[in-house]
Parts: C-alpha cells; structure tokens; sequence
C-alpha cells in the first residue's frame, strides 16, 4: 500500500511537471515526491531522534580512554568535556511538534567529549559513543558549531558526527545534534540536547525495555522536532547561487522504545520555512534561513552553515545545516538554535531525496502553545 501511493504521488508530480513546462524551455519547480504527505520518505537509512540529558556522574573508564585514544597524544590532554549522559525518546505536540514530556523513557547511554579543532575545519570537535534501542552501539566524530547565550550563561552547539560502520549492521550514517551546553555545571540547567541519528544498513539490534527515567533540570530549554512536508527547490535567484528551497515543516513523533520516526508527520503545519543556499563548499559553506514558529509566534531570518557528506551506495549527499537564533528579549527568547539533517540530490543542495528532519530549540522564558 504504501508502495502504491508513493507510485501515485510521483505520477502526479511528474504529470503536474509535464503540464507546467508547455510551451517553456524551463521546467518549474515541483513538490518533491519524497516530501509529500502519504509518501513520506526515509532515502537510504532511517532516523531516530532522541532527547539527551547529563547524568551529572563521572564518566566510566572505558569511555574516556575510548576519547583518549581517537584524539591521541598530545590532544587527548587538552579535552575540555567528558559527559555521561541518557537517551531519552519524548512525547511532543501533534501541532507544535514542541515536546510535552521531553524524558519520558530512558533508552539507553550516550557519552560525549571534545576539545578545540586543530585542523583548520571547525572551532570544536566532538567524539561520542551510543548504544541506541535496534541499532547497537555506534561511534561517532566531528565538527561543531558554537554559539553563546549571554542571558542564559550558556551555550549552543549544533554537531555534526560522522557515523562508522557497526557489527549490528550499520553501515554508515550521520547524527547532528541541536544541544544546550553547561560544562562546568552551573547553575540554569544541565548539558543537554535533541539528537538526530540518519543511519543506513539494516540494523539488528537488541531493544530492551525502556526504564523510568530521573528528572533531570533541563534549565529554560524547550525543544521541537518535525520534518519537511512540500519541500520545493526553486533554483539559483540572486545571492543564493546554490538554490533555494522552501518547505514545509510538520511535527513528528517517535517510538516509545526504540526513539525511530513513527509513521507520517502530523497534517498540521507547525513551521513554514526557506533557505538560501550558497555554492557548496569543504569544509562547509553559507546558508541564509527565514522561518516562521507557529508554536511560538515568531518569524525570523538568520545565517548559518551547511555540510555535506557522499552516502555509502548512492551518489545523494548527506546535507546537516545548523542556523542561530537571535535573541528577541521582549518576547523572553534568550536564544536557540535550528537544525536539520537530510539527504539531497548530488548537484543541487536545495533539493530533496528525503523528508530531512529539522529540530528547533528555544531558551528564556518564552512559552510554546500546544
């Protein structure tokens, strides 16, 4: 059945292009199949999103020399954070896709550090490993960008970690993350994040009950996840020569155990937004973001940095992008941060091989509708 309607879908779109073109020597553009509502799709891999909190314990042994060994000698002595840490799935709105109970069940272990980038191609670098329900345990390494919050005494970092190759069968991948750090643990709120695993292969992996969790002090952070629905690339324009997409974002909801999307996104719009693309470049290039939050009632334009990746199997590209939020203090936003992480065809970074997912954080006293 759902073979069919994506078979539906695309013939529409195709018949829906075939008709615009008459008569023109350019094609317009087109809803992207793999966006539409009923034909939602995956690409190559899967996606899990989890929600992660600092356990405020000491970080095991095995762990830390685990660190200590990828970034080696002498970088292994000047790692600024180890954090031990849970995967958390969450219940969110159907409308919003804000989460309404950010912990609800305890998954599994996650375990981050980093230190300062030596290499020319990030600020930050960043280390992980997971053991994640139906995916087994993964490893993770790379870039972050940072971004402060004054109001808050903390910061942003929106990563993006390479995925190896696993035993359960993971051949491969991404996980971005959205995260609010506190470091050295003061007061406001612990580190903390929405995390984005893009996985290919087919996994087999063990998924073990999900345990009560703690009630961790998430400080002022609210988090909301969704994906693109109607994603259009509209080609090059003026000061975005690397195309501009615009789309679509509606809520989604995940499996209580294992954290992977469950089913369609929600019919309800809960975000509306457009990119502008510069040419891509290594190690990433500029982007420019105008979106409009419906759960929080705000519309904003802001820059930020892509990256892009080559997918084992396919000659898409694995496309993270990850853009600031200014603080608007008469509206009590202290800050935050949008990502998304998606795949998109090799020569056109505005497009859509999948409905990318996108994650939204938002600090202060601001309150999201429901």
């Amino acid at each position: 059945m759902r073979s069919l309607s994506r078979a539906v879908v695309v013939a529409l779109s195709a018949m829906t292009l075939a008709g615009s073109v008459t008569g023109t020597a350019t094609a317009a553009p087109t809803v992207a199949p793999a966006t539409v509502l009923g034909s939602i799709s995956d690409g190559p891999g899967s996606f899990a999103v989890y929600r992660t909190v600092d356990t405020g314990k000491k970080a095991t042994a095995v762990d830390d020399e685990a660190c200590n060994a990828y970034f080696g000698t002498p970088r292994r002595f000047t790692v600024l954070q180890r954090l031990d840490a849970r995967l958390y799935t969450f219940a969110n709105s159907p409308t919003t896709g804000f989460l309404t109970n950010p912990t609800k069940s305890d998954v599994g272990p996650i375990y981050v550090c980093g230190t300062l980038g030596l290499d020319g191609q990030s600020i930050y670098e960043q280390y992980s490993r997971a053991t994640a329900p139906g995916i087994g345990p993964l490893t993770m390494s790379g870039p972050c960008g940072l971004t402060p919050y004054i109001a808050e005494g903390r910061g942003g970092a929106d990563c993006v970690q390479r995925i190896n190759p696993n035993s359960t069968g993971v051949t491969g991948g991404v996980a971005s993350s959205n995260s609010v750090t506190n470091p050295i643990r003061l007061p406001g709120g612990t580190t903390g994040s929405l995390w984005t695993f893009y996985t290919t292969g087919t996994p087999k992996s063990p998924v073990n009950a999900p345990t009560a969790p703690q009630a961790p002090d998430t400080g002022s952070v609210k988090y909301s996840v969704g994906r693109e629905v109607d994603s259009i690339s509209a080609g090059a324009e003026a000061g975005c020569p690397g195309g501009v997409r615009t789309t679509k974002i509606h809520a989604i909801s995940v499996d209580a155990a294992t954290g992977a999307i469950a089913g369609e996104p929600s019919a309800t719009t809960a975000a509306d937004a457009s990119i502008c693309y510069q040419r891509p470049g290594l190690p990433d290039f500029g982007a420019m973001l105008t979106i409009s939050i419906r759960g929080i009632n705000l519309t904003t334009t802001n820059g930020g940095h892509c990256r892009q990746s080559a997918l084992p199997g396919t000659a898409s590209r694995q496309q993270t992008c990850g853009f600031a939020l200014p603080a608007n203090y008469g509206r009590g936003l202290n800050g935050g941060l949008v990502t998304l992480n998606g795949v998109v065809p090799p020569n056109d970074p505005a497009g859509s091989v999948n409905s990318a997912v996108w994650t939204v954080s938002v600090l202060g006293s601001v309150q999201p509708a429901f």
